[in-house]
């Protein structure tokens, strides 16, 4: 609750408006590879992460879903499509034990009934994590696999939970994130190894130098 009020989105409201979401919430802990929703299912409602850590997929035409993305502490999910009015377009699942708060759809109905220029606000919500997404397409354009690699694990690092300073992600969900082969990511990853700016773990990967890996984007 304390990240929740000091940082992102939230920590951004006015104290009457979160005095007022938060008095909708209600406490879930959800176990590792949990479903908090899936891909067409009906808007329920919000969720905030408050500890541990979730994984976005979306299916491609021919219906298989991807990795897109991976977030923890201080995360909200779920506003698109409950305020659209429309089914999921993506699914959440967790990848470690996870407490959250969920916020049913009929409560946030009620509050912004109340109050409708709490609308606003939750549009605020909608725009944030439009800008990940956007962030997400932009570095996937990037021209070089390695520098692709290098811009996500920067931005892994800023959002996923970490133990320790790790990043907890497989090779798998990495190469589904950038869009290139096992042997292309087993081989960038070692050289970013090798170069002493990352470690690698099993299932994890912990970021030694992040100036020199922002710079290595720049040249």
């Amino acid at each position: 609750m304390k990240l929740l009020q000091q940082a992102g989105w939230f920590s951004n409201r006015s104290d009457a408006f979160r005095r007022d979401l938060l008095e909708c919430g209600s406490a879930k802990t959800f176990e590792p590879w949990e479903t908090l929703y899936h891909h067409g299912d009906p808007a329920n409602g919000i969720f905030a992460i408050l500890s541990g850590g979730v994984q976005i997929t979306a299916p491609a035409d021919d219906g298989q879903e991807f990795v897109l993305h991976r977030e923890g502490a201080g995360f909200w999910i779920g506003d698109l499509a409950l305020f659209a009015d429309t089914p999921r377009l993506i699914s959440v699942v967790t990848t470690q034990e996870t407490q959250a708060l969920f916020f049913p759809h009929s409560r946030i109905a009620k509050l912004v009934q109340a109050n409708p220029n709490y609308v606003r606000d939750f549009y605020a919500l909608t725009q944030e994590n439009m800008q990940t997404a956007l962030r997400i397409m932009a570095n996937l354009a990037v021209t070089g696999s390695e520098k692709r690699l290098v811009l996500r694990l920067l931005h892994l690092d800023e959002g996923t939970s970490k133990s320790d300073g790790w990043i907890v992600v497989s090779q798998d969900e990495l190469a589904e994130m950038i869009a290139v082969s096992q042997p292309t990511l087993h081989r960038s990853l070692h050289r970013l190894a090798d170069l002493d700016l990352i470690e690698l773990g099993y299932g994890r990967v912990r970021l030694k130098d992040r100036q020199a890996l922002i710079a290595s984007c720049q040249t």
